[in-house]
């Protein structure tokens, strides 16, 4: 198991995005959590095989879908000084803020 973050920059806030993020987690196995962030972007911590991270991660790369437009996706690993050391504590995949 590895552990992945994501900052997905877009429109990707008021739009579903969150909830689509959390479905494509569950289908393709990954635990986590996901959550808007007051610059308009959403963070996504995700942790699963590599294979199915790498399913997930081509998942949530959309270009236009449902009002939602990603323009980018950073992806940090966990020796990044980026990687979010507070988020640790999930089960299953949650989306913050519900």
């Amino acid at each position: 198991m590895i552990r992945v973050f994501f900052i997905v920059h877009g429109t990707v806030q008021g739009v579903g995005y969150r909830h689509f993020v959390s479905r494509a987690a569950v289908s393709n196995q990954i635990e986590g959590i996901v959550r808007n962030v007051s610059d308009g972007s959403v963070e996504i911590l995700a942790e699963g095989n590599p294979d199915n991270l790498k399913a997930f991660e081509k998942e949530i790369d959309i270009s236009v879908k449902y009002g939602v437009q990603v323009f980018n996706i950073e992806k940090f690993d966990e020796q990044d000084p980026n990687f979010p050391k507070e988020i640790s504590e999930y089960q299953g995949f949650v989306i913050e803020g519900e």
